[in-house]
């Protein structure tokens, strides 16, 4: 077949092409989701880039950025426009809440909830508001209400029995109380949210008097602004290039760490074995953090890995356990004369209890490993702070909501 001159294609057949890739892919399993994507022209929601490049984005395109650089919003790649849309479970009629605006994702929903349905889109940017409410417009989706008001507050004019779905696309560090009050009984809420260092966008139901998830997407967002923003503190353990990523006010001593992290290190193997194609790190990462406390990420530069100061470090960082005086990290090492490839989950650890907490968190591997971790998606619990049923286990604890998880 002769090659196909992709910057010849119109729109609608990169539209097409993009809904194929995400077909073939699995992002996109429902009719309702495909018709959706071929009938919104995504490439109205990013003027700053070309048609090419918005429908075969693998990653965010960023639209606006504030004084330092930092992008403060962004139209998702393709492929998590599409996992959050699967996951959310919109139907024709629903009245459908976005939190964090931008125009693309606000007219997937339109077009998902249809004429009887409602999609209101709110921001606490009055310039993306206004950008929005015009790109909206431009692409004929008029009936999108588009409101400027701090998300994590009520939503003026909310349906009565409240929304049957309330859609997150900007990155939060807790669930707030406004969501769950709005939501109707058996609604769902999306919601990219950030614990023990982790970004998950978790799709989220009711279950008696808490909310239960069913889904847990690995994604990275625009952080969400306004009263409801927590930032997360990072211990820099060798200057820029190892860091310790601490959320939700963990204690953290962190002299005692960067003494540690300059110390001896010591290893220990599990002889737990990953191919080079599952996809179990992501499970690994959130069962330990119900799992271990205190828990959170380390992250590492390809520098760092050059000059020994750590083991194998994914990019994306990995899971990592402290105490008063000790650290201890999750790494890899290849399987010698594998084929096809195969890693080893092992535990690097410094400081004077290296031994022990090395011990502890190989043992958690361990036993994620026996538990049938591998298969099954953790389960994560939110519940209001002075809900009673909580029993047991490691807690998370957000502002508004303690989570739990399994």
């Amino acid at each position: 077949m002769p090659e196909i001159d992709v910057a010849s294609e119109s729109p609608e057949e990169l539209r097409r092409r993009m809904v194929a890739d995400l077909r073939a892919r699995e992002a996109i399993r429902s009719r309702e989701v495909e018709a959706a994507f071929l009938a919104v022209p995504r490439h109205v929601f990013a003027p700053e880039a070309s048609p090419e490049e918005v429908y075969g984005a693998p990653e965010a395109i960023f639209t606006k950025r504030d004084g330092a650089g930092r992008p403060t919003s962004s139209v998702s790649a393709p492929w998590l426009h599409a996992r959050m849309a699967e996951v959310a479970e919109v139907a024709p009629g629903m009245a459908v809440l976005e939190i964090g605006s931008g125009g693309c994702n606000a007219a997937l929903l339109a077009e998902l909830t249809g004429p009887r349905g409602s999609v209101t889109s709110v921001d606490i940017d009055p310039d993306i508001v206004a950008r929005s409410r015009a790109l909206l417009d431009e692409a004929g989706y008029h009936g999108v209400r588009v409101q400027e008001a701090d998300g994590a507050q009520p939503v003026s004019g909310a349906p009565t029995r409240g929304f049957d779905r309330i859609v997150v696309t900007v990155g939060a560090a807790d669930l707030a109380p406004a969501w769950w009050d709005q939501l109707a009984p058996q609604g769902r809420l999306v919601v990219p949210l950030r614990f023990r260092g982790l970004a998950r966008t978790i799709a989220f139901h009711r279950e008696r008097g808490h909310l239960r998830s069913d889904a847990l997407i690995v994604s990275g967002f625009v952080a969400i602004q306004g009263d409801s923003a927590h930032a997360p503190r990072v211990v820099r353990l060798a200057g820029d290039d190892v860091r310790l990523v601490v959320d939700e006010d963990q204690t953290a001593d962190v002299p005692a760490l960067v003494e540690a992290f300059a110390g001896p290190r010591y290893e220990r193997w599990t002889g737990v074995e990953l191919g080079g194609s599952e996809r179990v790190l992501p499970r690994l990462e959130v069962w330990l953090a119900g799992a271990l406390a205190p828990y959170g990420k380390l992250r590492a530069t390809p520098r760092a890995a050059e000059r020994g100061l750590v083991g194998w470090v994914l990019e994306r960082g990995t899971p990592a356990a402290w105490d008063e005086t000790s650290l201890a990290y999750v790494t890899l090492r290849a399987v010698p004369l594998a084929v096809p490839e195969r890693y080893e989950l092992g535990v690097i650890a410094h400081g004077p209890g290296r031994t022990d907490l090395a011990g502890c968190l190989a043992e958690a591997v361990e036993r994620f490993d026996r538990e049938g971790g591998r298969t099954s998606e953790p389960v994560v619990r939110a519940y209001r702070r002075d809900d009673p049923e909580i029993t047991g286990g490691v807690v998370v604890d957000k502002p508004h909501v303690r989570l739990t998880i399994t």
